[in-house]
């Protein structure tokens, strides 16, 4: 199981490469406000920096997803 993620983003504000180690990872906190169509994703780091604009809102899933696969040791 690989243990990093990478998501790739074009959008207004440019272009976006987030490649994370999912093994630093420490939370994946997910939020929907009302009225939003995307969620809000919040990546938490062993080292406590907290970061919530890495992953575009429409990817929260895919590193949500990614994340429980490493957690159990499944292969992506």
């Amino acid at each position: 199981m690989s243990r990093m993620f990478e998501v790739k983003s074009d959008g207004p504000d440019g272009e976006l490469l987030a490649i994370i180690d999912l093994e630093k990872v420490y939370l994946v906190r997910i939020e929907k406000q009302p009225g939003h169509h995307y969620p809000r994703i919040t990546v938490r780091f062993v080292d406590g920096y907290e970061h919530h604009d890495l992953i575009p809102d429409k990817s929260a899933h895919q590193l949500v997803d990614a994340f429980r696969a490493y957690l159990t040791g499944q292969k992506s």
